[in-house]
């Protein structure tokens, strides 16, 4: 990892028009390792543009930078694109940035990354882009400023569930440790990202929940929300969800925990186990075009959600 670290940090350095992206729907992991990259860059005297599918999500608005976030570029002057939490170039949903021909370096944790840019700095052993981020930070002997240790925190916190998921390591904790002491504070993150639920959030969960199944079969609790349903609600913004997938598979009869969401034509799946359940959700959710980890993973199929007699759901 060190060469990678060295690869990465020498063509930051030698680049002057950055471009940073991550994948649609962005999240607090991802979403923060490319603002702290990017305030690092523009620190460095480098013109920085970020541009993610469908912007910010409300919750994430808080995090230094994330007003210059921009839903699509307008233009293509870049010399490099930074891009995190994508396994693959596909996840960015943009022809726009995809297309670009310029060197790239990948900042990633997933265990399915696809290795696609010049400069790979992946490991999957990491709890989230944001610990492997912060290790870059520390090899490259940058400072880690206030806005900077807030949004790696903001992607630690998230991504390991305020440090309660199996993936927190002593090297996930010592990290979250140095960026409080850098100032960032992990009352002001679960503030914002887990305990600022609204109304609309509150309803939406009570239909998932309402429409929650368990199967003794299998030992799989899932639960659907379709497009109906989310009109009647007021289209709540997908980061509405995030937790439900977590909250189904503390079920202990359940080996694993699915949430399915309509997403106009298209079904977005996630999928969450423990490792004392002996299920590899990674597995189930590539045999449905998705990927991710071996405890978390997710996928998007083409399909509509059905409820049949006896109460189960199902995909036509």
């Amino acid at each position: 990892m060190q060469e990678n670290f060295l690869q990465a940090k020498q063509l930051m350095e030698s680049s002057n028009r950055i471009l940073f992206t991550t994948h649609e729907r962005t999240d607090g992991d991802d979403l923060g390792s490319v603002l702290a990259l990017a305030i690092a860059a523009q620190e460095m005297g480098k013109h920085v543009t970020i541009a993610v599918t469908e912007g910010v999500p409300s919750r994430l608005s808080y995090m230094p930078m994330s007003d210059e976030v921009l839903s699509d570029i307008n233009h293509t002057n870049f010399d490099l694109l930074i891009i995190s939490g994508c396994s693959h170039l596909g996840r960015v949903n943009n022809p726009n940035i995809q297309n670009l021909k310029i060197p790239k370096i990948n900042f990633d944790h997933h265990p399915d990354n696809q290795f696609y840019a010049e400069v790979n700095v992946v490991d999957h052993t990491k709890s989230s882009v944001a610990e492997l981020v912060f290790d870059f930070f520390k090899f490259c002997g940058w400072e880690i400023s206030h806005d900077i240790a807030t949004n790696l925190l903001t992607g630690i916190v998230t991504d390991t569930g305020l440090l309660m998921h199996s993936n927190t390591q002593a090297s996930t904790l010592e990290a979250a440790s140095e960026l409080m002491k850098s100032g960032a504070r992990i009352s002001q993150v679960s503030k914002h990202t887990f305990n600022n639920a609204d109304p609309i959030q509150l309803k939406a969960w009570g239909q998932a929940l309402t429409n929650s199944y368990y199967n003794p079969d299998n030992q799989v609790i899932y639960s659907v929300i379709t497009q109906d349903q989310l009109q009647s609600l007021g289209n709540p913004e997908q980061a509405s969800f995030e937790g439900l997938v977590e909250t189904l598979n503390k079920v202990p009869e359940a080996k694993y925990a699915m949430f399915l969401k309509e997403d106009g034509d298209r079904i977005k799946g996630s999928l969450r186990s423990e490792e004392y359940k002996g299920v590899n959700v990674q597995q189930i959710a590539q045999k449905l075009g998705g990927g991710g980890h071996k405890l978390a993973a997710g996928f998007s199929m083409v399909g509509k959600l059905a409820k049949t007699p006896d109460g189960k759901w199902e995909i036509i």
